[in-house]
């Protein structure tokens, strides 16, 4: 190897991992304990232990349950996860002392019975995930327990651990599931297997894949702006972005203080992601659905932001400088009556063409999609009506259930904030291929300031168009310009599609058209609309649906009343505009002026100065009582705080003359 060669390798272990022999030096019995400890926290024992020996009582001579299909090898709903699921819960009150059955005869005999039967059967999937995340994630904590009872490695059935390793996936090697998040998944098998066979070589190549990650990429992982990429160049914070954290905390906790743990500065890219990125997107009990990618059509069954209260925990052990900050995140999740609001944060994700705006009061986020950036995608048969998230899709949280689960509800041509042409039907909705697709826009991107955020979306395919939002403290401005369609189908912007919250605006219940400037209050919102030439629209449904109808995995029926603003264009709109603000319905009506709305120039300011401004091509423009120069187009941002911030939302850079004078 050349000189150059090994200092690269030498600079990527010090910054990204831990050091090659730092497993040697690694106390097993501490690894063995931290684990099993952190898995029986917060067990109600009055609960698992009658629910492990029901399992164990109903399993047959041969270690399986008759209500599983073996067999099954579905994409999504794979019948024998049950099985490992079982055999956890019969291995946690196993091998825990404080469980009052620690190392009963029975439940060791089930043990044993049952992970004979799973070697015997070897039921597979279909989907890689889970022969090689899922059931050897489950396998490991179950083999640990059971040894933490007493069960020797010896006393597991032949070859259950050769299998593993050879079927597994091997994290050190190149392959299409060896990025991300998907590679330090890969790695807690091996570093378990490593714990649990006492292998220094083995733990190591699980923890060089776990750390590994731990630094800026440009490929799929944390990026540099803080977002999280997964499946090419897609936004993905709560979902693989969960798994990255929820690995790297857990296992930051475990190796803590250890000649295993990662440097300080890889450790705290972990800590600026949770804080910066990964909470903000959730509001109360639910992660914002942009950030949840193709799981926004998924059944979660619990709120799904509750899963990430072990981060917390980990986090919280892994810097206790930080304690504090990680209990109000806490907090807010469990929605105790006294937790302080959110901080208020506005950026801007250039990495992710995505915009957050977090104010005490309420959240509200935009999503699009470019040449740079994937759409949100669609697999596994999951998102299987969500072309258009991603397209300018916005989100207006306060309570943070307001579109929990109501996918299988949604008009789809309806997905709030998105202008398209309205079909009317669910086999209309274009899909595409799965996975991760690119966009096509090349006019993507904003600018954040103090209390504000500005950006911009122009799309010239499908539904060409001028789209800007900014974010004012309390209040949102939505605009779009130089709209147009071609057909017989209607061209809607859609303001909101939510849940029924009281109160519920008078005009709601009279389900019809309304006239412009109009102002309406429902639940935590109010939605200021302006006069314009399109028609505003209001409804309140009750719906009935399936979850079949968005994801293969789920069969469940619901129903619900939903709420629904938007404004119809008309078929076949030449150079349509629309503006409408959103803001709290508890804060003052906002005092914003919308300076400019044309497919040149969107612009807006508010009554404390703050200039927002997209210029969609190049020239001198008047802006209220300000002039705009720009020899490039660009996305602005003026605030008394941080003076006059641009940037060109094609290439990123602000290496190009722009200007704005001052009144």
């Amino acid at each position: 190897m050349s000189l150059l060669k090994r200092l690269a390798l030498m600079l990527f272990v010090l910054v990204c991992g831990t050091t090659a022999s730092a497993a040697d030096a690694i106390d097993f019995k501490l690894l063995r304990e931290r684990v099993t400890a952190d898995l029986a926290i917060g067990v109600d024992w009055a609960k698992a232990v009658p629910q492990a020996e029901a399992h164990a009582a109903a399993m047959t001579p041969q270690g399986a349950w008759s209500n599983i299909d073996y067999a099954n090898r579905h994409i999504t709903v794979w019948a024998p996860r049950k099985h490992l699921e079982r055999l956890r819960s019969i291995a946690l009150v196993f091998g825990t002392k404080d469980s009052g059955k620690f190392q009963d005869p029975a439940l060791r005999d089930a043990l044993l019975r049952g992970l004979t039967h799973w070697q015997k059967a070897h039921p597979r999937s279909k989907n890689w995930w889970f022969n090689q995340i899922l059931t050897p994630r489950l396998l490991c904590e179950t083999l640990l327990l059971a040894q933490a009872g007493g069960v020797g490695v010896d006393d597991l059935p032949p070859g259950l651990l050769d299998r593993w390793a050879k079927e597994g996936g091997d994290p050190s090697k190149k392959a299409f599931n060896t990025t991300g998040s998907n590679r330090m998944a890969l790695g807690e098998h091996w570093a378990y297997r490593g714990i649990l066979t006492g292998d220094p070589k083995v733990l190591q190549v699980g923890l060089d894949a776990l750390f590994s990650t731990l630094c800026f990429t440009d490929a799929e992982g944390l990026q540099r702006d803080f977002s999280f990429h997964q499946h090419g160049p897609q936004l993905y914070l709560g979902n693989y972005g969960y798994e990255w954290l929820s690995l790297a905390a857990k296992w930051l906790a475990y190796v803590g203080g250890t000649p295993a743990a990662p440097t300080a500065e890889s450790a705290a890219l972990i800590r600026d992601y949770a804080c910066r990125s990964f909470f903000p997107a959730i509001r109360g009990e639910w992660f914002l659905f942009n950030v949840i990618g193709r799981q926004q059509a998924s059944r979660p069954g619990d709120p799904r932001a509750r899963k990430a209260l072990p981060i917390l925990r980990h986090l919280a052990a892994a810097f206790p400088a930080d304690k504090e900050t990680f209990e109000v995140f806490a907090q807010r999740i469990q929605l105790a009556p006294d937790a302080p609001p959110p901080e208020a944060q506005s950026t801007v994700y250039p990495c992710s063409d995505y915009a957050l705006q977090v104010r005490p009061a309420f959240t509200f986020d935009v999503r699009a999609n470019s040449a740079r950036t994937a759409r949100c995608e669609w697999g596994n048969n999951e998102n299987l009506l969500g072309h258009y998230l991603s397209e300018g899709s916005t989100g207006f949280v306060a309570r943070g259930d307001e579109y929990a689960e109501i996918a299988p509800l949604w008009d789809w041509f309806k997905v709030p904030g998105t202008t398209v042409v309205d079909k009317g039907r669910d086999k209309a909705i274009p899909r595409g291929k799965p996975w991760g697709r690119l966009g096509s826009a090349t006019f993507v991107g904003g600018v954040d300031g103090v209390g504000s955020l500005a950006f911009a979306y122009r799309r010239d395919k499908e539904t060409p168009g001028r789209f800007a939002w900014f974010a004012f403290g309390d209040v949102a401005v939505c605009l779009g310009a130089g709209i147009s369609s071609t057909g017989e189908s209607p061209l809607v912007t859609t303001i909101d599609q939510c849940w029924r919250h009281d109160p519920i605006p008078e005009q709601a219940l009279k389900q019809g058209a309304l006239s412009t400037p109009a102002t309406l209050v429902h639940g935590a919102f109010r939605y200021t609309v302006p006069k314009q030439s399109a028609t505003l629209r209001v409804s309140l449904d009750k719906r009935e649906g399936s979850w079949s109808r968005v994801s293969a995995a789920e069969k469940k029926r619901v129903s619900g009343e939903v709420f629904t603003l938007w404004l119809d264009h008309g078929p076949a709109p030449e150079d349509a505009t629309y503006a409408y603000l959103v803001s709290p319905a508890v804060a003052k009506v906002p005092k914003v002026e919308i300076l400019a709305n044309t497919p040149d120039l969107q612009a807006a300011q508010d009554d404390e100065g703050r200039v927002a401004i997209v210029a969609h091509k190049a020239g001198t423009f008047t802006v209220g009582n300000r002039t705009l120069t720009t020899e490039r187009p660009c996305v602005a941002l003026f605030t008394k705080e941080d003076g006059f911030v641009f940037i060109d939302p094609v290439t990123g850079k602000k290496d190009f003359a722009c200007s704005l004078t001052q009144p």
